[in-house]
Parts: C-alpha cells; structure tokens; sequence
C-alpha cells in the first residue's frame, strides 16, 4: 500500500520530468500534464522552489485578480560531467566537458590515447572531479558493450568503471555505448518517430548500431544488441567494397527491425551514399546520412543526463 510519502515522491517526480522536458511551465500547464489536483501541483512548486531546482521567471495577467506565475529550471541546479570516447585512426579520443541542465558547456577538453585501458578514464575523471566537487552525475559515451557500469570491447577488455565511481565518488552515473548514445541525440530530431536505427561503420568491418523501439533504447538481454560484427560470415564480407557492405547492414537492419528512419555514418566513405533497392520501396525506411556523429552522441548524453535527474532526487539514486 503506498504511503502519503511514497505520493509525494511520485508527484515530485511527475512534475520534475515535466520540468526536464519543456523547461519553462505554469502550475497550470502542469495540472494538464500531470493529471495532478492543483493543491498538488503548488505544493510539489513550493518543494522545487525552496530547493532552487526551479525559478520563477515572470508574473502575468491583470493588475487584479490572480496572476499567472510561470518557473523555469535553474541551470545551475545539476552539473554534469560528461566524458566521450571515441575511435581515432591512432587509437581512441576522449571530449570530456561540464554540462548543466540547459545542455551548456564549459570547461572543454581533449585528450588522445592509443589503447583502451583503466587509467585514462579514471584520471579524467579525477581530475574533473578534483576541480569541481559539486558535480551531481557523470555520463560516459564509449565504444564497446556497457552493461550496469562495465565496459567490455570483445574478449580482451572490461573494466568496472561503475564500481570505481561508485565507490570513490558516490554519485549516479550513466554508461553507456557511443552508437546507442548516437542513436538517443538522433531520435531526439525526430521525437514523431518511434522506430529509429543508427548504424556506424567505423572501419570496413567494424559496425555498430543503436535500436530505439518505440521511443526507448533497446539493448537486448545483455546490452549487446546492435553489435553487428556477431553477424554471419563478416569475417569473408569485409572484403567487400565499404559502400556494399553498409548496405548490407542497412538492409539487414530495416528487414529486422522495420525501422521508420535509419541513419548512417561511416569512417571509410565519409558522404552520402545510394542505397536504392535493397527493400521494396514501401518497406524501406527514410535514410538519413549522420557527417558528424559526435555532434548527435553530445545530444544523446545530454538526453541520459536529463532523463536520469528527472526520475530522482538530486544526488540520490533511483
């Protein structure tokens, strides 16, 4: 049986994700979003108020009567660390930035390394975290399978990043594969679209593939969905011209899935390509191509770290 506090909780968290997704809102608007009473919706202002999470922006109507009294998020509020690794011709990159709850960065950096391994993203993460002490979440972009805080690339690499911050840091966090990222910033330019799939060609047989299913990121039973170098005989078809055998992932992908839009970027072409009757042509989805891939995973941590504030109190995990 729920208790007045466990409503309370829910009602918070009702009107917070309101807040995470449109920024600016009436008790009003709120009432009609949330389906709460409007005893409800002013007390839950009044909590978020005197926290600082919201403030009020203006005031509005008539010299008499009751006006019209409108909140924004306070993007100070919440900072993110954000840290995104990438492949780079000479091994991997990482972009790390502090981000607050209007998607603002600050504080940019770049550092280049040649293998995967534990130290880099630990003595990032220090440093950052020695810096400011304040940060609320971090949020981790990074090829490889992501699963409850590990990480692991094939059979030769895993680390527990989760367990390392948790341990060290205490704060939530999120992990998680750089094309699923990529996949979450993509959808959220078409928010209409509940069936999106974004495929990365990373080397000429090296492909990875974020799936959204009606709206929400599928990972499979062990996060490994999308790995489409577990595909039949890609060993043989990586002598394959580059523009073929993204076409073959693309078609493999849109019989599966039957996505509305795919997108698709790729290292060894770097432009648009034709891919004109792999499907017919009611089944084939919209193809859009992606130049900049790290432009849409900045989107998609951006999104992870709004929807993860939004489902807690701050500094507390779900």
């Amino acid at each position: 049986m729920a208790t007045a506090s466990d409503l309370k909780s829910e009602n918070i968290r009702s009107v917070r994700t309101c807040f995470y997704t449109h920024g600016n809102l009436s008790v009003n608007q709120t009432e009609k979003l949330t389906g709460l009473s409007h005893g409800s919706v002013i007390n839950v202002f009044r909590s978020l108020e005197e926290s600082g999470e919201i403030l009020l922006s203006e005031k509005t109507g008539s010299s008499v009567g009751r006006k019209t009294h409108r909140y924004i998020l306070n993007p100070e509020y919440i900072h993110f660390l954000t840290i995104d690794v990438s492949r780079t011709p000479d091994g991997f990159a990482s972009r790390t930035w502090r981000m607050n709850l209007r998607g603002e960065e600050t504080d940019v950096r770049t550092r280049y390394f040649p293998v995967m391994d534990e130290t880099y993203l630990h003595q990032e993460i220090d440093t950052m975290m020695e810096q400011y002490p304040d940060t609320d979440m971090i949020l981790i972009s990074t090829p490889g399978v992501c699963s409850d805080g590990v990480i692991t690339n094939g059979e030769t690499f895993r680390m527990d990043i989760g367990q390392f911050i948790d341990r060290k840091y205490h704060i939530p966090f999120a992990a998680e594969n750089d094309v699923n990222v990529a996949a979450i910033g993509f959808h959220s330019e078409f928010p209409d679209s509940g069936n999106i799939a974004v495929i990365y060609q990373a080397e000429q047989g090296m492909f990875g593939c974020g799936v959204l299913i009606a709206g929400r990121l599928y990972n499979g039973f062990s996060h490994a969905a999308g790995e489409l170098r577990y595909l039949p005989h890609m060993e043989e078809r990586k002598k394959e011209p580059p523009a073929i055998l993204l076409g073959e992932m693309i078609q493999s992908v849109a019989a599966i899935l039957n996505p509305e839009i795919i997108g698709y970027a790729s290292d060894p072409l770097r432009h648009e390509a034709s891919f004109e009757g792999l499907l017919p042509g009611r089944h084939m989805p919209r193809l859009i191509y992606i130049e900049d891939l790290s432009t849409y995973r900045r989107k998609g941590l951006y999104s992870i770290g709004m929807y993860n504030m939004s489902q807690q109190s701050k500094g507390v995990k779900k």
